[in-house]
């Protein structure tokens, strides 16, 4: 059998409680195996064709048949070698008969018996005689008489963890929490330790057995996720809401008398509170667990924090939990339709998950490096108007859809509108924007970006319950459409349709419009490159004639047609000569403003805070969102006051002191500095690589270049955001892996910083104060 590998693979009572969550892993997983079989009944077949549906499209086989039918059984195990039982408490008898079919049949080999939960021979002494073991007992005592071929493995894996946290009603004496009505029951001192597993680590942990045969066979595999007091979820809940919680205690000898009553009265509740007097015992302590025997560390499975999360849009949206309160991450198991997944929402694994998140970054990409050459062309209003359809289409169907696919529709066409406006927008601003004030006005884009993540993650906050999460999506309708109106009352740019159609003075009108009447814009028109401004003759013409028509038909009369200059390609800004040296300043600065590590310090920031502020995860995330947002609204006057040069080596050096600064704070468990370190990092890039790269393009090269530069630049910064998202978390365990503790990434991330740091002192100019592309870089001027 050493070289047994499982292959084909039975699951009973895979749409229960905890047999859905082991579904999903193994789906997950399934390309190491070959076919993934789900023997249900007919009634199920029918209550949950939904979730069925959605995991055939997965890759899932179903077979519909009666478990006490030996001829369905029979006939389900035809071709099978490995069988999985999650069976939940009402069909453990049940087992045996599928213990004995399984010995006779010729194909199946290996056997995971429903042992999910308590190990119930944990205490020779006491476990044999506990009222609930009995019936995992008698299939135990079966299997060591009767089953010789087969091999058996169980996945004794604690109590769940998202059903323990659950004060049932009635019975929350018994132990457990109401965070509707911020209540902890508490049996004891609070101060037993017990060993808990998650329900999704359960699945992580079965699909871990079945991929590990050489170390599984025979065995009982005692597996968890983490062990913690009542005190310490308790210090976590409290954590989350900022706020004292009511603490109820129950001593464990008033359980015990309670216990015995409800089983001498035969209530079938009493099971429940015999397990939670178990587990308050101490009966889920073992001397050992096996995770490290199946290849699984604590960052392979749920922490504390992550378990007891209240707040997770995904899990609701992902049918993983109904509301935000804690105790809606437990299936619905005490009904007709216990394991069913609530109405309104879209079931689908992680990696389906993964993929919505992800195609919104591919349509981004390609939206950044279509947007430049488009808006060339076409101009920025059209090309702004553009992204608003897209924001509009995209959000309209997120808003409403109900599968995966649809879904991953309208992700692709948000991206889109996403990657071109990131383009788009700093440009129109740039050509905008007062010359002095360029770099204040240039800081809104990064403004705008913090203020709708901000937004987004307090709607996420209040709306991540039953249908609300749509409103989440919905609120990008409103968003769009007032976008949308908004842009019909936006003028061209001048500059584009100075440069681009050559129509001089129609875009003068308009500078002048909105510059003021009795601004000079002189040296502005004169910048477009079409030599000296129109005289008097001409100024009188634009203020007289008001239809754009008249206009365009007198001043060529009176000026002649201007001629356009030609707009430069994606290519050509690369072989032109001129350009080349911008688009390697704007490619490495959109580089430096990833690498230096502001994705990391965000990722990162949750965990070094919790312990120092008493506020949710979730809540705190929405605090260093508004930080961050405030420290960009009071440094956006710097870059014209200091330079943008200069803002760019001062935020970067200022975040490799952070970095290095958190790698000590977290490698001598300086929590106060490390809590000082993220803040300030976050405040350093507020200064410089925040808001400076969206200015830079527009300011390195000619009106004819610009857009195909933009598009380099946010094509790197989109590269170069997927590069750190996904090499950080794996260069991060590696490191810590390999040296011992955590941390060692930011010296890494300090070290970046020096690099970018000489990198912009030698290959990126000042722009500040520069009238045109050939003065920034010193380039004689043609005046011919």
């Amino acid at each position: 059998m050493s070289s047994f590998t499982a292959s084909k693979i039975l699951i009973f009572g895979g749409t229960g409680v905890i047999g859905r969550y082991i579904t999903t892993a193994l789906l997950r997983t399934k390309p190491s195996f070959q076919q993934l079989v789900l023997f249900t009944s007919p009634n199920s077949a029918k209550e949950k064709a939904e979730q069925l549906d959605k995991w055939k499209s997965e890759g899932l086989s179903v077979v519909v048949g009666n478990l006490t039918s030996e001829a369905d059984v029979t006939a389900a195990y035809a071709g099978v070698d490995t069988v999985i039982s999650a069976v939940g408490r009402g069909g453990l008898q049940h087992q045996i008969n599928l213990l004995r079919l399984a010995e006779a049949s010729d194909s199946v080999k290996w056997f995971l018996p429903s042992e999910f939960g308590t190990d119930i021979e944990h205490n020779a002494d006491k476990s044999p005689h506990e009222p609930p073991h009995q019936l995992k007992l008698q299939v135990r005592n079966y299997i060591r008489e009767n089953v010789k071929r087969v091999k058996v493995t169980y996945v004794v894996t604690g109590p769940y963890f998202d059903m323990w946290v659950d004060a049932s009603a009635g019975l929350e004496n018994a132990g457990g929490f109401v965070p509707d009505k911020k209540q902890a029951y508490v049996i004891g001192d609070g101060n037993g330790r017990i060993g808990f597993c998650t329900m999704p680590d359960v699945g992580k942990f079965v699909a871990a057995t079945l991929k590990s045969p050489e170390v599984s066979f025979g065995k009982a595999l005692k597996v968890q996720s983490f062990v913690v007091t009542p005190k310490d979820v308790l210090a976590q809940y409290e954590r989350q809401t900022g706020s004292r919680w009511d603490v109820i205690k129950t001593p464990l000898e008033k359980i015990r008398e309670w216990e015995a009553r409800l089983w001498d009265e035969g209530n079938p509740r009493a099971t429940l509170v015999t397990l939670r007097r178990i587990w308050a015992e101490g009966g889920t302590l073992y001397a050992q667990n096996d995770n490290h025997v199946l290849g699984l560390g604590a960052e392979n499975l749920d922490s504390l924090e992550a378990a007891a999360e209240l707040n997770a849009p995904q899990d609701v949206i992902t049918c993983q939990m109904e509301s935000i309160s804690a105790k809606a991450k437990l299936p619905p198991s005490r009904s007709s339709n216990a394991g069913s997944p609530p109405a309104d929402c879209i079931p689908m694994s992680a990696a389906s998950f993964a993929a919505i998140s992800a195609i919104f970054t591919i349509g981004g990409l390609i939206g950044a490096l279509t947007a430049g050459p488009f808006t060339s062309t076409r101009g920025r209003r059209l090309s702004m108007q553009a992204t608003s359809a897209f924001y509009l289409v995209g959000s309209a169907i997120e808003t409403f859809a109900s599968s995966v696919p649809v879904m991953i529709i309208a992700r692709f066409l948000t991206g889109l509108g996403a990657g071109a406006s990131t383009v788009i927008v700093p440009l129109y601003i740039s050509e905008v924007a007062p010359p002095t004030k360029r770099g204040f006005f240039g800081a809104f884009t990064q403004i705008s970006i913090n203020v709708g993540i901000l937004l987004t993650q307090s709607l996420g906050y209040f709306l991540s319950h039953d249908s609300a999460w749509r409103w989440i999506f919905g609120s990008g309708v409103v968003i769009a459409a007032t976008h949308a109106v908004g842009l019909l009352i936006v003028p061209e740019s001048p500059a584009w349709t100075a440069m681009s159609k050559g129509d001089v003075v129609h875009a003068r009108r308009v500078l002048q419009r909105i510059r003021g009447k009795h601004s000079n814009i002189d040296d502005e028109v004169e910048a477009w490159g079409h030599g000296k401004p129109p005289g008097e003759r001409e100024n009188l013409l634009a203020e007289e004639n008001e239809p754009l028509e008249a206009d365009m038909g007198l001043l060529q009369s009176a000026t002649g047609p201007r001629p356009q200059k030609a707009h430069m390609g994606f290519i050509q800004v690369v072989q032109d000569p001129f350009c080349r040296p911008a688009i390697t300043a704007v490619v490495g600065i959109m580089f430096a403003q990833q690498l230096c590590g502001i994705n990391s310090i965000i990722m990162y920031s949750v965990s070094l805070l919790k312990d120092l502020l008493p506020v949710s995860s979730a809540l705190l995330t929405i605090v260093i969102s508004a930080i961050n947002l405030g420290t960009t609204i009071a440094a956006s006057p710097l870059p014209d006051r200091l330079g943008r040069k200069t803002c760019l080596l001062v935020s970067i050096i200022g975040q490799g002191s952070s970095s290095l600064a958190l790698a000590l704070a977290i490698r001598f468990d300086f929590k106060i500095l490390s809590a000082a370190a993220v803040l300030l990092f976050v405040a350093f890039f507020a200064i410089g690589l925040g808001p400076v790269p969206f200015i830079m393009a527009s300011e390195l090269v000619g009106p004819e270049a610009v857009g195909a530069t933009q598009s380099w630049a946010l094509g790197a910064n989109y590269i170069a955001t997927f590069l750190v998202a996904y090499l950080f978390p794996i260069v991060n365990e590696a490191l810590n892996s390999a040296l011992g503790g955590a941390g060692w990434v930011y010296f890494i991330f300090a070290s970046f910083a020096l690099l970018w740091a000489a990198f912009i002192t030698k290959n990126v100019p000042e722009t500040r104060g520069r009238r045109d592309a050939d003065e920034v870089w010193g380039r004689a001027r043609r005046t011919d």
